[in-house]
């Protein structure tokens, strides 16, 4: 009687006659299936993960076989793995890599170019379906391949546009962003929870009356996916007025920061793309991630920052948009060239106003306005207030997107730079 170096799998109680070849799997793999190695009858006991040798014998148990995973296998409509009948193995960014499949351990054993081995348990087989768990893989994780291209559904929806209050008769635009790209039917609809509130159409939402109501939006492929937002309806009321100064650039710019009630007085601050003020400036707190910067929900150009797929967004929206959010009308954040116009065309020159350090930029056309030295934020400390300032643009660090650009100046000049997001930094506004 042959040897048999037994891990997970269980002897029969009787054994069979010598077999002259080794029974290649080509049924599925279930529950009490009985496969042939040499003279001995293994029993799967629910999944082939482990390793048989068969000592002496005159059949090869290690016979590579790739009849029964050759073709292509998918996860999702755009995930596919595909393995050759001649062995080598190739999907999205994998050509050069070989594999060998060895039945009788239910084993794929997958080579890179430079020899490398990674080694996937097969924990299910038939002719649609594969189970493989990988060596790299921890606890009771797998990944399931379908021989047909599975459907996709929408898993995620984001909604781009929003504006968190509006008055009454105000109307806003509403956009969702539909994950993945591929899903098969990315048609959604859109619910107001409150009608008398808030109508929407389309996306199209309409302050009707005083009040809140949820907006909820639905893919209709009947997987789930929803996402929601709120808004409040307020009496239209006349908009403060805030001066403009126009220095001869593109853009006019505000006498003043945004929470501030005088040009000398810091104002609030802000992380960038959050539209209020807060007591605690760092990444566990910030808005758009999932608490570092490697988890960016919007505004992001790389999967290496990515919490879900990247968005592509490099200058804020509205609703993000500290500015426009607090001041309401045309005002707005400036962008990254805004600010460098300000930055190159204006004389910066040093002072004080009222007691207040800060910088006099005096543009083209004679008129000039100040921008006092509010330091910036880290955590729950103001640093820096009355030794230099950086003030926010609307634009994204494209090659880094866990950063953004600013304007910052100290006692030797005004530069170019950009920082973390989730700072706290002061906002002047611009308008047309």
């Amino acid at each position: 009687m042959k040897l048999l170096k037994r891990f997970s799998l269980l002897f029969a109680a009787a054994l069979l006659p010598m077999s002259m070849s080794a029974q290649v799997i080509n049924g599925d793999l279930n529950h009490n299936d009985n496969l042939d190695v040499g003279d001995v009858t293994l029993l799967i006991d629910g999944y082939l993960t482990g390793e048989t040798e068969v000592i002496n014998s005159t059949v090869d148990p290690f016979v590579v076989d790739n009849s029964r995973i050759a073709g292509t296998w998918y996860q999702t409509k755009s995930n596919y793995t595909t393995y050759n009948a001649d062995g080598t193995f190739g999907n999205l960014g994998m050509e050069g890599y070989t594999y060998k499949f060895l039945p009788f351990q239910g084993r794929i054993l997958v080579f890179d170019p430079d020899g490398h081995m990674q080694d996937a348990s097969v924990l299910y087989l038939t002719d649609e379906v594969m189970y493989l768990r990988f060596s790299t893989m921890s606890g009771n994780d797998y990944n399931v391949y379908y021989r047909t291209a599975p459907s996709q559904p929408v898993t995620e929806i984001r909604i781009a546009g929003q504006i968190p209050t509006l008055s009454l008769g105000e109307e806003i635009t509403l956009t969702a962003e539909v994950y993945p790209q591929d899903a098969d039917s990315p048609v959604v609809v859109w619910t107001s929870s409150d009608e008398s509130v808030v109508t929407v159409a389309d996306g199209v939402v309409t302050a009707v009356g005083e009040g809140t109501a949820t907006i909820t939006c639905t893919a209709l492929d009947g997987f789930g996916a929803t996402a929601t937002c709120t808004v409040t309806v307020t009496s239209a009321s006349p908009a403060p007025t805030y001066e403009a100064v126009d220095l001869g650039l593109s853009v006019k710019w505000a006498t003043m920061n945004i929470g501030a009630n005088a040009p000398e007085d810091y104002g609030d601050y802000f992380a960038w793309g959050e539209t209020t003020a807060k007591t605690d400036y760092s990444w566990s707190t910030y808005k758009w991630c999932q608490g570092t910067y490697k988890t960016l929900t919007k505004y992001n150009t790389s999967s290496d920052y990515s919490y879900s797929a990247p968005d592509n967004k490099t200058q804020l929206e509205l609703a993000d948009d500290a500015a426009y959010v607090n001041w309401g009308g045309t005002w707005r954040m400036p962008t990254d060239a805004e600010l460098t116009e300000l930055r190159t065309k204006c004389t910066w020159t040093l002072t004080s106003l009222n007691g207040v350090n800060g910088m006099k930029v005096a543009g083209p056309s004679g008129n000039s306005i100040f921008l006092p030295a509010a330091g910036s934020r880290y955590g729950a400390s103001l640093n820096g207030a009355g030794s230099y300032g950086n003030y926010w643009s609307s634009s994204l660090g494209e090659s880094s997107p866990s950063d953004a650009w600013d304007v910052y100046f100290n006692s030797s000049g005004a530069y170019r730079s950009y920082n973390d997001r989730y700072r706290g930094r002061s906002v002047r506004a611009v308008c047309p």
